[in-house]
């Protein structure tokens, strides 16, 4: 086994456990019940037994590496058969996207404990928006991730220069959003983190589809 697959194996391996050995490691330390959900405001809004606390975990931990898996394997499995010049792209979002749920999972299981969400999640979220934004100029055309739409898949030059576009606002708001969390009360954290995603993934497509009507004029 290469040194560098050894080091992708452990990675994923230490990703996916650090959820459960956290929990473990609090297990004592937990209260019978416990806070199962959060409102907007940060504050808890349902309770449940200690062992409920782990449905969450286990849930994203699981897609986590469903997601990861499948993504890894997309050259394989997409119809577009993507450019062996994108595998390593994959690779890296697959393990972002496990190093993001492994996070979250993290988190949640801290809030478990403590009994408040904070703003670290949503800061969490715009680390991880910016960091698909400095990967998305790099992705081939595909059914699987980036700006999936009508004109994008059916024109390369259209793929690339939208998601350079992409690539540039994911950026930008993912940092928007990770700073400005540090500031802006709980409750309108999230309303402002839908906003910027919205316009995040709307000015992409707007403009892939008014370059695919000139492309036709």
């Amino acid at each position: 086994m290469k040194t560098s697959h050894l080091v992708q194996v452990l990675s994923v391996i230490f990703l996916v456990c650090a959820p459960f050995v956290y929990f473990a490691f609090i297990w004592n330390d937990l209260p019978e019940r416990v806070p199962t959900h959060f409102g907007i405001n940060g504050e808890p809004d349902a309770f449940g037994s200690k062992k409920s606390a782990l449905i969450p975990i286990v849930v994203l931990m699981t897609v986590g590496l469903g997601i990861y898996f499948l993504i890894k394997n997309i050259d394989k499995i997409d119809p577009k058969r993507a450019k062996q010049a994108s595998k390593d792209t994959f690779d890296k979002i697959a393990m972002l996207l496990l190093i993001f749920m492994s996070g979250l999972s993290l988190y949640i299981v801290h809030s478990t404990l403590y009994g408040k969400t904070g703003s670290f999640m949503f800061v969490l979220m715009g680390l991880f928006f910016a960091a698909m934004g400095n990967l998305m100029h790099s992705i081939q055309p595909n059914y699987f991730v980036g700006m999936r739409l009508p004109w994008t898949l059916e024109n390369e030059d259209n793929w690339r220069k939208t998601h350079q576009l992409a690539g540039k606002l994911w950026f930008g708001g993912g940092l928007l959003i990770a700073t400005s969390s540090l500031f802006i009360p709980e409750r309108f954290a999230v309303f402002f983190l839908l906003g910027i995603v919205f316009l995040m993934c709307l000015i992409p497509a707007v403009f892939s589809y008014r370059m695919f009507k000139r492309q036709q004029s």
